[in-house]
């Protein structure tokens, strides 16, 4: 459960500022403070998901939506959510429906100020209620403006786990050299910013790599940054 986690203190200029490293954090946000608040009251164990490819977008995201049978409830709650300008379902897929919405408000607020700090969101998940965010920053600095600005916003983030992203291949974070390495050249080269200053393309030739494999290597690596910054209860593993 999202309770379990344990918090750590809030990032400070002067409490990171020895650390150069590029680092990840991952931070809690109430749905009350960012967005979808009215899907969750409809729908209270609806689970959200945004697409890696666009987690960090300018004011749009596309949303894979796990709520059961409840498609009417869904459309309904995105249509009437202040957070979201407008919304267009793509269709069902085996994990969930499909939809791209065109934020306003502080949500994207929120991410506009993110993308001029140079700050990405490589992770956006909700459940419960609650919104889960991983950013990756230049260095630990970065994490701390962005923890300002999410206060400055009223979000009520916590910061539940910072790491530094060389350090996390011996720190048990499970991932492989060929995830490290395309998270970080992704980074370097630009790929996380608005707009990007290379395409995905472009990334998996860098990489030798194709474009499928890159996609597949970026949800693998996403998947286990969650699980490394996450502690879970045994009875919510799937």
């Amino acid at each position: 459960m999202l309770e379990s986690i344990k918090r750590v203190s809030a990032p400070t200029q002067r409490t990171l500022s020895e650390s150069t490293d590029p680092s990840t954090a991952r931070f809690v946000l109430p749905a009350e403070s960012f967005a979808l608040t009215d899907l969750f009251e409809r729908v209270p164990d609806a689970r959200v998901e945004c697409e890696s490819a666009v987690a960090n977008p300018d004011d749009h995201a596309l949303l894979v939506i796990e709520a059961g049978e409840h498609k009417q409830d869904i459309d309904t709650a995105l249509r009437s959510d202040p957070s979201v300008a407008d919304v267009e379902c793509f269709g069902e897929r085996a994990d969930g429906w499909t939809y791209r919405v065109t934020w306003k408000g502080r949500p994207r607020r929120l991410i506009q100020r993110l993308v001029a700090a140079d700050v990405s969101l490589t992770s956006m998940q909700s459940r419960n209620g609650e919104w889960q965010f991983q950013l990756l920053a230049p260095d630990r600095e970065g994490i701390a403006r962005a923890h300002d600005i999410m206060e400055d916003l009223d979000c009520e983030a916590d910061c539940r786990s910072i790491s530094s992203v060389d350090r996390e291949r011996s720190n048990g974070s499970g991932l492989t050299p060929d995830q490290h390495e395309a998270l970080v050249t992704a980074f370097e080269k630009g790929y996380y910013k608005v707009p990007r200053d290379i395409t995905a393309a472009e990334l998996a030739d860098e990489l030798d790599i194709s474009h499928q494999a890159l996609s597949e290597r970026f949800r693998r690596a996403y998947q286990q940054l969650l699980r490394t910054a996450l502690v879970v209860d045994d009875g919510e593993k799937s």
